[in-house]
């Protein structure tokens, strides 16, 4: 994949994500931040997940309390970020991020 189609899909996803988590977040139990390729979302507890550009590796990288780091690449057919056995970056995290926070999420 070119470096110029992995940014615009990596920013696509994450912007999009921001804005999905800001308007799920009615109580305001989330701390977001979408900053140089990184969407940091830090929870009420101190627990923090974040979904950052790793630019080498065309890949979105999460870090999480529960799942640990974990590297999803972009699937052209799926159109979907991906780990190799098929888990979706966006459904994993809605349910991580569901079940640290109570906060329900469709990304």
């Amino acid at each position: 994949m070119q470096e110029t189609h992995y940014h615009q899909l990596a920013d696509t996803w994450l912007a999009h994500a921001q804005d999905a988590l800001e308007e799920a977040d009615a109580k305001g139990v989330l701390d977001i931040d979408y900053a140089h390729g990184s969407l940091t979302i830090t929870l009420e507890n101190g627990k923090v997940l974040l979904v950052s550009k790793h630019t080498p590796s065309r890949q979105l990288w999460l870090s999480s309390p529960i799942s640990g780091g974990l590297h999803f690449s972009y699937d052209e057919k799926k159109a979907e970020w991906v780990l190799a056995d098929g888990c979706v970056l966006a459904e994993l995290l809605a349910k991580e991020l569901q079940a640290l926070s109570g906060v329900v999420v469709t990304l």
